[in-house]
């Protein structure tokens, strides 16, 4: 959580010991595109939000990205309708 709190709502927290950590296992341009895509979920997760759209508001028989069990569950309540 410390990571996506630096990228998403506190830079001053990705202190020298986050990116000592990080670089032991990414390269620097890993870590832009790391970080781009947690900043573009994160904001779209926020559009998301601010709609006022729950999950499964917005085709609700679609299982991507779900993990298993979650996708089981879509499923099953698709069947029961």
């Amino acid at each position: 959580m410390r990571y996506t709190d630096a990228i998403c709502w506190d830079p001053s927290s990705a202190d020298d010991a986050m990116w000592k950590d990080l670089h032991a296992h990414f390269t620097e341009p890993e870590l832009v595109e790391l970080g781009s895509f947690v900043g573009y979920i994160a904001g779209g997760q926020r559009w998301i939000r601010t709609l006022g759209i729950d999950h499964g508001d917005v085709l609700p028989e679609t299982t991507v990205g779900l993990s298993p069990d979650a996708a089981r569950h879509v499923s099953a309540r698709s069947a029961a309708k």
